[in-house]
């Protein structure tokens, strides 16, 4: 018995370097991370041109960006969730307004969208 007390002492000792080292690894960016060990994930890292549904949470026309809470965008691999997405031209969010149902175009790179036209949703 004391053998294996001894035996486990000393492989926690030679643990924890290693241990202690990925502690203290800054986390990587997401964009940095391998597609593949994130399931689910590969279509959402794509670019490319899509058309979302959803509902204006914010506009902030200083910062050229409209916060949309959006219905899953099929198209792209995107889920149902609130974003903050960039304005093509600043001259589209003049019209919105929070709470206004809209559709939209938006331009993806990677997990990042800019909106390119806005419409209101009349479904």
């Amino acid at each position: 018995m004391r053998y294996i007390a001894m035996s486990l002492s000393i492989a926690a000792l030679l643990c924890a370097p290693a241990l202690l080292a990925q502690q203290e690894t800054p986390s990587k960016p997401m964009q940095d991370m391998p597609i593949q060990n994130m399931p689910g994930m590969k279509g959402m890292m794509q670019s490319g041109n899509a058309e979302g549904v959803g509902v204006v949470q914010a506009v902030d026309a200083d910062q050229g960006t409209i916060t949309i809470k959006h219905q899953a965008i099929e198209s792209i691999h995107w889920p149902a969730m609130t974003m903050t997405f960039k304005a093509a031209k600043p001259e589209l969010l003049q019209d919105v307004k929070a709470g206004e149902h809209i559709r939209f175009g938006l331009h993806t790179e990677g997990m990042n969208g800019t909106v390119t036209w806005i419409k209101p949703d009349t479904q």
